[in-house]
């Protein structure tokens, strides 16, 4: 019973130093790495979703952002962000369509030449498939696997004048 007086009278003598103890072990963070979770995903006719992280380095610029793939059926829904805090722009596209990779720079005034890449081979990028057709078009693919996982943790796209560098953090199925 003395010891809990004792305890009560330095924490209430000492206060600020009480605060900044519960403040550090209650605000503690957990790393983040990549976490890609849920069964395999086959083929992209299955339905699923893909969270992660992009930078897209120009020969001046770089734009860096996040980005959630959700793809059902034939639709598949891309909301870009550049922060939590800024508001996100959703483009939803048919799976036969092309992705304009310029979306991916908020300032739409900014024009470079990227190339439009069939909404199909980005997908099968994510899970881990390289793209005859994007390799004809001349844009060097690199998937970075981790683990002995058969689906990349990051995807590198290289082209004349840009590069683009997608980390997925966690992929599942819907």
């Amino acid at each position: 019973m003395e010891l809990m007086n004792n305890l009560g009278r330095f924490l209430s003598q000492y206060s600020i130093l009480t605060s900044v103890l519960i403040l550090s072990f209650g605000c503690s963070s957990i790393p983040t790495d990549s976490k890609i979770i849920s069964e395999e995903i086959t083929s992209i006719q299955e339905s699923f979703k893909i969270e992660g992280k992009f930078k897209l380095s120009n020969m001046d610029s770089k734009e860096t952002g996040y980005f959630v793939v959700n793809k059902s059926t034939n639709t598949v829904s891309l909301t870009i962000g550049k922060n939590y805090f800024l508001p996100e722009r959703v483009i939803v596209l048919d799976i036969r369509e092309k992705l304009d990779l310029n979306k991916l720079i908020e300032d739409e005034n900014i024009r470079i030449s990227l190339p439009d890449i069939e909404i199909t081979n980005f997908l099968e990028l994510f899970l881990g498939n390289k793209s005859k057709n994007l390799e004809d078009k001349g844009i060097g693919i690199k998937l970075e696997m981790k683990d002995l996982s058969s689906v990349p943790s990051r995807v590198y796209l290289t082209h004349l004048d840009f590069e683009l560098l997608i980390i997925i953090k966690n992929i599942w199925k819907n």
